[in-house]
């Protein structure tokens, strides 16, 4: 069957394409970012000790992130680029085969990376208190580990079609309860104990499970730009699979590999006291103020460069992908300024102990360089997803993020600087990342990408 292309995509004005697609997305992943917030907190009251905890459980989580990417990024890439072929028939039996890949991929994920946990801690090298609050924290997140695979596939399914509204409304949905959760499985209330760092967890994992249930209602509306039709049958299979998982696992190994190194910077954080570990959980609360709005135009791109490439029309898609790059940078360099003018302000946010303060505002202070340069790359490498060509991203992350390690050790124990060694290696990357992501997609060979 086959279907009108969307106009508002693949013909008519870019800007007003542009910010229809992403400011959904950026509320949406805002809002996500929200859930650390809140977590952030509730937890802060229980110490610096739990503060740490969430902060190294976070890194393991991070890891889940990328490896959910394994499955939902080939699935987006090639229901854009069957939407904007005009075959809707082929793009929902795209949707209904990726939701089955998610599901089972995170189920064979889970058990191992269970009893992975330990020796992830381990590595990091954390004191002993902060370990066990890192592992009651992640510990539920892995037992929910088909929640998150299965969100990610969705919401991927739900952007490639253009639809970006309704993730957003759902993640403000399932915000709201978790947001109400939070406290009340943290503390206890009544009959219910208090779970500590876990109840955040748990509060998390039931807010998933109503947006998958949400979403899945949504899915099988007619009126849904990607319609599931419960009675249709849809063959799955290994070659079906593999060509999905192929376009995904660059950015799925990208993403546990960034995971991995910050579990290592943390081992050399943790050299310098437990309030660092803490400052690092502050600083990436603030830097989503960056990461989360690139993240949500990055999604315009994605979908725009795989419509249009879908459309026959690649010259639309990569001035698509370079007007979503010129507003992001623009917005991160802002927030920048915002964090060198207000590091002390806004570390303060999250703690009143004066040496997570400092340790904080410290780590904002020279992230503040980097956040124009990880807003590019961030846009660059979705124009790069949405063509289905996620190779380069790989080439350019993978050896700069390896050597945030070596650099970072360099710095804090071989010059006067200590632990912001570590921030200038972290912030320093991110800077090189962007010129070199911008640079390669400059040359255009992505648009020849076959999905």
């Amino acid at each position: 069957m086959k279907m009108n292309r969307n106009h508002t995509l693949t013909d008519g004005p870019l800007l007003p394409a542009i910010f229809r697609l992403a400011l959904p997305a950026v509320l949406s992943f805002l809002l996500q970012g929200t859930y650390n917030f809140v977590d952030t907190y509730f937890v802060g009251y229980l110490g610096a000790e739990s503060l740490a905890g969430i902060s190294t459980g976070g890194f393991i989580l991070w890891m889940i992130f990328g490896l959910a990417n394994l499955v939902s990024v080939g699935v987006a890439a090639k229901v854009a680029r069957r939407i904007g072929e005009g075959d809707r028939a082929e793009a929902e039996c795209t949707a209904v085969r990726g939701i089955w890949y998610g599901l089972g991929t995170s189920i064979v994920l889970a058990v191992p990376f269970y009893f992975l946990l330990p020796i992830l801690f381990g590595f990091m090298h954390t004191p002993p208190d902060v370990t066990a609050q890192g592992l009651a924290y992640i510990t539920p997140l892995i037992i929910g580990l088909p929640t998150i695979f299965l969100s990610f596939v969705m919401t991927g399914i739900f952007n490639a079609s253009g639809d970006t509204r309704t993730p957003f409304l759902l993640m403000l949905l399932t915000l709201s309860l978790s947001a109400l959760l939070d406290p009340l499985f943290i503390f206890g209330l009544g009959p219910l104990p208090a779970f500590g760092v876990a109840g955040a967890a748990w509060a998390t994992i039931i807010a998933r499970v109503l947006w998958i249930v949400l979403a899945l209602r949504k899915l099988h509306r007619p009126d849904c730009a990607i319609h599931l039709q419960v009675r249709r049958k849809i063959a799955v299979s290994w070659t079906d699979y593999l060509s999905i998982v192929r376009i995904g696992l660059p950015k799925a190994f990208t993403g546990v590999l960034f995971s991995g190194i910050y579990m290592a910077l943390t081992r050399v954080t943790a050299e310098f006291g437990t309030p660092n570990i803490a400052a690092l959980r502050i600083g990436h609360i603030f830097e989503g103020l960056s990461f989360f709005t690139a993240t949500g135009f990055s999604i315009a791109a994605s979908t725009l460069v795989g419509q249009n490439l879908g459309a026959r029309q690649p010259q639309r898609a990569m001035r698509a992908a370079w007007m979503v790059g010129g507003i992001v940078f623009a917005y991160t360099g802002l927030v920048g300024l915002a964090f060198r003018l207000f590091a002390d302000n806004l570390a303060g946010v999250f703690s009143t102990d004066e040496s997570v303060i400092i340790a904080g505002a410290s780590y904002l202070m020279i992230l503040a360089w980097s956040q124009p340069f990880m807003g590019i790359e961030i846009v660059m490498e979705g124009g790069f997803s949405g063509a289905g060509n996620t190779l380069p991203p790989m080439l350019i992350q993978v050896p700069l993020t390896l050597l945030r390690y070596p650099v970072a050790v360099a710095l804090a124990f071989g010059t006067t600087l200590g632990v912001e060694g570590v921030w200038w290696a972290i912030s320093g990357s991110s800077l090189f990342k962007g010129i070199l992501m911008t640079f390669w997609f400059s040359r255009g060979r992505w648009r020849h990408t076959k999905v």
